[in-house]
């Protein structure tokens, strides 16, 4: 779960990075490419090649919710503690 947040703030730092260094405080125009490749985005990142950020993938952020899910799951599915066994 906490290895999901990491890759979310680094997926969102990433695509800060790339987009502001593009669009400047304009960053908010770009917001539809942080979660899915529009042919706006697609045209951004074939500009961002010459940029010293490497291009942003949408990949990044739906990596980080798959993993932070997984984290959930494990979480929820993991024994607890406190539990007392049945006695018979």
């Amino acid at each position: 779960m906490a290895l999901g947040g990491v890759f979310f703030i680094a997926a969102t730092a990433w695509w800060y990075v790339f987009f502001e260094s593009m669009l400047g405080d304009d960053v908010k125009a770009a917001s539809a490419c942080f979660y899915r490749t529009t042919e706006s985005c697609a045209l951004g990142n074939v500009v961002g090649l010459f940029s010293d950020v490497p291009t942003y993938s949408p990949w990044a952020l739906w990596a980080a919710v798959l993993t932070a899910a997984a984290g959930i799951v494990v979480y929820a599915a993991a024994p607890r503690g406190n539990e007392r066994p049945p006695t018979g």
